[in-house]
């Protein structure tokens, strides 16, 4: 069956869904007086190629935390010979923060992978986050080629 957000079908409890802004703790919902209905998950997180393929997906339930991006990325990519070069995520500056702060970045990315932002987050983003604008660069060559003209 197919359902729009906050419709219910007529057997189903009626519930009041306070509408989430995207990355934003969730508050806490008092649990349903029965279990038949499903449970609600804050994002499908999924891996994919370059071709629009998905090579990876799970459910992240309350929020899309970059610890959690960090978990879902080293446990599909758990070798340092199955990592890829570069990964591409809207919030990449903040997952590359988390990354350095827990110990992750030295002890499994900073040999194989380049975390870099969407164009688009990358134009709309703070002028003033130097880490961002240096590390997480998609077009990295184009700061190349800036310095030797």
């Amino acid at each position: 069956m197919l359902q729009q957000f906050g419709e219910n079908a007529p057997w189903q409890p009626k519930t009041e869904q306070v509408a989430q802004p995207h990355d934003e703790p969730q508050p806490e919902v008092q649990m349903p007086k029965n279990y038949f209905s499903a449970a609600w998950f804050y994002c499908v997180e999924t891996i994919c190629a370059p071709c629009g393929a998905v090579i990876a997906w799970t459910k992240f339930d309350k929020s899309e935390s970059e610890t959690q991006i960090l978990r879902f990325l080293e446990s599909d990519y758990p070798t340092e010979e199955s990592r890829p070069d570069y990964i591409c995520i809207d919030k990449a500056c903040r997952v590359l923060c988390t990354a350095i702060s827990n110990g992750s970045w030295d002890r499994i990315w900073k040999k194989t992978t380049h975390f870099i932002v969407d164009s688009y987050h990358y134009i709309n983003h703070q002028t003033d986050d130097y880490l961002c604008h240096k590390w997480c660069n998609p077009a990295p060559l184009m700061d190349l080629l800036q310095i030797w003209s």
